[in-house]
């Protein structure tokens, strides 16, 4: 039987070994702790460099079984200013003038677009500021692009329901230089990455107009938000998703709806659209084109199709899940 001095010198050396153990883990979880501020701290900094930086040079970009090569020119400050030039395959532009997008393709009519607050003509390049807790940070070393040295950043889901983003930052301004959409295995399905690139240089004004005429640039179909509570919603979502945007087609039947969920990063549109030529039983069919995944479902007089850069579960889930409201 244990005295009560054995008792207290047996409690005390748990006492110790339990404190020596919380300061192993705490050693153990301050360097990462350390890395994801600074990780987070690098794609902030990036965020504003993007916006800031005068900059022109050419890239690769590889989507979809091709790989296309760009030339950008973009001036930075308010309004900030930028051009996107086709180096490879059919002749053509995007312009943006502050929220202003003008799209322009060999031998078609110019296409006019509004721009949203944190667009880029830069592809791959992810909406940082509104990173959720779905995702993880870490930084992961450094390398060369375009001859400039970077920092590479890692933004990692936590789950299957989304993908993860590599990132190679420029060192003195964190200006981004390559970009990968990559798989939970981190595969890269997209990705960008400048051959070539003048930091600093502010291009000229005949570089960022477009090089043809837009007088006659004409808006595409007009989506409209809904004058009205929607009709459909989505039951079971995957975690972190949310609805941020319903809207209507102008034109279009009452009921058909274009839904947008976001965790802040991804994003997946849903297309809602009644008709009477259903088949009798569920139709299913499911694509994917590098990081694209688009599910489509035609049933009970409903044809609905979910697409978004995410895992085709995704799309898959959200389809599958789009119910009628005054249903449930």
């Amino acid at each position: 039987m244990q005295t009560p001095a054995g008792a207290r010198s047996t409690a005390h050396a748990s006492v110790v070994a339990s404190s020596v153990a919380l300061a192993a883990l705490a050693f153990l979880a301050g360097p990462a702790r350390a890395d994801d501020a600074a990780a987070h701290e690098l794609l902030s900094r990036m965020s504003t460099s993007l916006r800031s930086v005068d900059y022109e040079g050419s890239f690769i970009y590889q989507h979809d079984g091709r790989t296309d090569a760009l030339r950008i020119f973009h001036a930075g400050g308010y309004p900030e200013r930028e051009r996107l030039t086709s180096l490879t395959g059919a002749r053509g532009e995007i312009v943006r003038d502050g929220t202003a997008v003008v799209c322009v393709q060999s031998g078609g009519a110019p296409t006019l677009f509004a721009s949203r607050a944190e667009s880029q003509l830069l592809p791959l390049v992810p909406n940082v500021r509104e990173l959720g807790d779905e995702y993880a940070l870490t930084t992961a070393g450094e390398d060369r692009v375009a001859g400039y040295d970077a920092r590479i950043v890692d933004i990692s889901p936590r789950d299957p329901y989304r993908y993860g983003y590599r990132l190679w930052l420029q060192k003195d301004n964190q200006l981004l230089l390559r970009s990968a959409v990559v798989d939970a295995a981190r595969r890269p399905l997209e990705q960008f990455m400048f051959v070539a690139l003048d930091v600093g240089t502010r291009p000229s004004e005949t570089d960022l107009v477009p090089s043809g005429a837009t007088a006659g640039a004409a808006a595409p179909a007009d989506e409209m938000p809904l004058a009205t509570r929607s009709a459909w919603d989505i039951a079971n979502l995957p975690p972190g998703f949310r609805l941020v945007r319903a809207e209507q087609t102008a034109g279009a039947a009452p009921a058909a709806e274009h839904l947008v969920y976001s965790d802040g990063l991804a994003s997946v549109s849903v297309y809602i659209e009644p008709h009477p030529l259903s088949a009798p039983l569920a139709v299913e069919s499911g694509l994917m084109r590098g990081a694209l995944s688009i599910h489509s479902i035609d049933a009970a007089g409903v044809r609905v199709t979910a697409l978004g850069d995410v895992p085709p579960a995704t799309v898959q889930a959200m389809a599958r899940g789009v119910r009628a409201v005054a249903a449930r």
